[in-house]
């Protein structure tokens, strides 16, 4: 499966002037099929099918996926989070005003992804976007801290159905 996916990145490739053989997509899917034990994901915007496939892929290997979304995207067509709460994955998003608009993972709280990059087919093979990669606790640390807090604000427990009257 992971070789399939792999091969799909290959064929989606950027139209930038980098080399074929090794395309942004491929180097970002290496990335996250490389996760043993957990994934965490902070997107605003997530409908490239392979990166689903591949989170799903991974949920079903074990590896502990979350993910962290913004409430408006995750409802448009193409979106993979529904597919992704199909498959069992746990996603929380915002319940507010204005956009959840980070950009990032966390494999195995050790590597961090980060960037302009929503995880999109237009924006895989299309756009302008930069990807950072890193594997240095002193960055990855505060991405942690800030999706553990984004992942418990987001609990729907603390969802308000119904605004409060004062009197």
């Amino acid at each position: 499966m992971d070789q399939a996916l792999l091969g799909e990145a290959a064929a989606a490739a950027c139209r930038c002037p980098l080399p074929r053989g090794d395309s942004p997509l491929s180097r970002l899917l290496r990335c996250l099929l490389s996760a043993r034990r957990s994934l965490e994901i902070c997107l605003f915007a997530f409908s490239s099918p392979q990166l689903g496939r591949a989170v799903q892929l991974l949920h079903r290997r074990g590896v502990r996926v979350r993910v962290v979304t913004d409430a408006q995207y995750m409802a448009l067509n193409g979106s993979q989070i529904g597919l992704l709460r199909h498959a069992g994955i746990p996603v929380r998003h915002d319940q507010e005003d204005g956009f959840m608009h980070h950009k990032f993972a966390i494999v195995d709280k050790k590597m961090l992804i980060t960037g302009s990059l929503n995880w999109t087919t237009q924006a895989i093979q299309n756009n302008r976007e930069n990807v950072l990669i890193v594997e240095d606790a002193e960055y990855v640390k505060p991405f942690l801290a800030e999706f553990e807090r984004i992942w418990e604000e987001y609990n729907p427990t603390n969802y308000k159905f119904f605004s409060k009257k004062t009197e």
